[in-house]
């Protein structure tokens, strides 16, 4: 990203020197022209105190991070407030997923850093939400009617490119759009598309019955570190692969499920990695070592200057 394009949240919204607004009607207007994945102009950004870059996204009212929530923004949470979120982890393993012990610090493969937090739960993101609205409104960095929190479904489908869906819930919108993925309508994904389950992951931990995507390799058997690969036509990263994440609803009526979307590294069927996708085969309170999460930042309505 070009750094000049880093500006503080009152530049970004017209408040300050810089008219942010006009610039973001400027960038989307043109973006709304480009594929699913292109390289977009460089976006008005909001840097929020832990280094989390904000955009917002047209059809919206919230600005969402460019990145997953990565390993050093959890540790951050974890150090302020002593919830650890490190109990009955689901982890990959040659016999299949098990508990073996996996936590969000130590899954079972490398993590740093800028690589994107994993094994945490819908109430684990919630909290960590939750924290980070505290911290910056106490530090006068957002207002107090201002907040971050994770996106609804239908935030989530917006950003990812998708364009009206069929149905009431997330249940019955999962899947409606068999041929549209990050990277175009065609199956198998190109080269460097995304972090999916590439020939790479099929080591000795992966599962007898795992299945790769034959004669595709992204360079990463388990999470990549966030913006590895292109943006998408927002310029939001890893919206497809990686590691799924957590979104506020639920799937059905049934308040069994919470939505997860994106697909993540140990996907390799092009079902999961539709971006019309929702997983809702784990309760929210299911940690596995391939779940994530993406945060947003709620504007106040004074403040929401962005183009339908």
């Amino acid at each position: 990203m070009n750094p000049t394009a880093h500006l503080s949240l009152h530049q970004a919204t017209g408040r300050g020197l810089v008219p942010g607004a006009l610039a973001a009607v400027i960038f989307f207007g043109a973006a709304c022209m480009l594929p699913l994945r292109a390289t977009p102009p460089p976006p008005v950004v909001y840097e929020n105190s832990l280094g989390m870059r904000f955009v917002p996204v047209p059809g919206t009212s919230v600005w969402f991070s460019v990145w997953d929530t990565r390993v050093r923004d959890f540790a951050a949470f974890v150090a302020a407030t002593g919830d650890d979120a490190t109990k009955h982890v689901v982890a990959i393993t040659a016999l299949g997923w098990k508990e073996t012990g996996a936590t969000w610090k130590s899954p079972g493969f490398p993590q740093g850093p800028l690589n994107p937090v994993c094994s945490i739960n819908w109430n684990d993101a919630r909290a960590f939400c939750a924290w980070l609205t505290a911290k910056e409104q106490r530090e006068h960095a957002i207002a107090a009617d201002e907040s971050y929190r994770l996106p609804t479904d239908a935030e989530w489908s917006l950003a990812a490119g998708l364009p009206l869906e069929a149905g009431t819930t997330p249940a019955e919108k999962s899947g409606r759009m068999p041929d549209l993925y990050s990277w175009g309508t065609t199956w198998p994904p190109p080269s460097g598309s995304g972090n999916y389950a590439g020939e790479e992951a099929h080591d000795h931990d992966w599962p007898s019955d795992g299945a790769v995507i034959p004669h595709y390799a992204d360079g990463y058997p388990r999470t990549s570190p966030v913006g590895s690969f292109p943006p998408n036509r927002f310029g939001l990263y890893d919206m497809s692969g990686n590691v799924w994440q957590w979104c506020e609803d639920w799937t059905g009526p049934d308040h069994r499920h919470r939505s997860l979307r994106g697909g993540s590294f140990y996907n390799a069927s092009a079902a999961d990695l539709r971006l019309s996708r929702r997983a809702d085969f784990d309760p929210p309170e299911t940690r596995a070592v391939n779940f994530g999460m993406r945060c947003v930042l709620v504007r106040a309505p004074r403040n929401t200057q962005i183009p339908p």
